[in-house]
């Protein structure tokens, strides 16, 4: 079973847009027993969303956190100010073993430097890096780093590239990408 970290109050029209993206993802796998949603927000808030769609309770828990990200902080007040907020706690859910992953559609430079500070780097890797995917004619394309890191040297983009390469073998299965 896959246990997902949901930043519920991250990005815009939260958590109306998060709770849609549960339910989506719940309507085309709800035969599947294999995931449960760890939902970090406004309790209140979360219920209310909730209630508008059919969702399962036995596949999700709200974790209630009393405060959010802005999507106008810059990383270093967030991180001082944001040890209560749901994007720190999804994380956070990741070493306390709760979680497998975790999503956020919030502050995306913030949200670089809580995973940093909360889950570290591989070791031989200096910098994290965010990945996109990209449709082509034949598939997806990974593109890595998308911005989020304001200098990079030589090291770091080669970092980048066999970072790229694990997650198109494992994840996308690609034998050589």
């Amino acid at each position: 079973k896959i246990f997902i970290a949901i930043d519920a109050m991250g990005g815009e029209n939260a958590p109306y847009k998060n709770i849609e993206g549960i339910y989506f993802f719940w309507k085309k796998n709800k035969s599947s027993n294999d995931f449960f949603f760890n939902i970090f927000g406004d309790e209140q808030k979360i219920n209310s969303e909730l209630k508008k769609y059919a969702i399962s309770e036995k596949c999700y828990k709200i974790f209630h956190t009393p405060s959010t990200v802005s999507d106008n902080e810059t990383p270093l007040t967030a991180v001082k100010t944001s040890k209560n907020s749901s994007m720190w706690n999804s994380v956070y859910s990741q070493v306390k073993s709760e979680s497998d992953i975790s999503l956020s559609a919030g502050n995306t430079g913030v949200l670089l430097v809580i995973s940093r500070m909360i889950l570290k780097t591989i070791h031989g890797v200096s910098k994290p890096a965010l990945a996109g995917l990209w449709p082509n004619l034949n598939g997806m394309n990974i593109v890595l780093d998308l911005g989020a890191n304001i200098e990079c040297d030589e090291k770091n983009l080669v970092q980048f590239a066999f970072m790229g390469q694990a997650f198109a073998n494992i994840i996308m299965g690609i034998k050589d990408p």
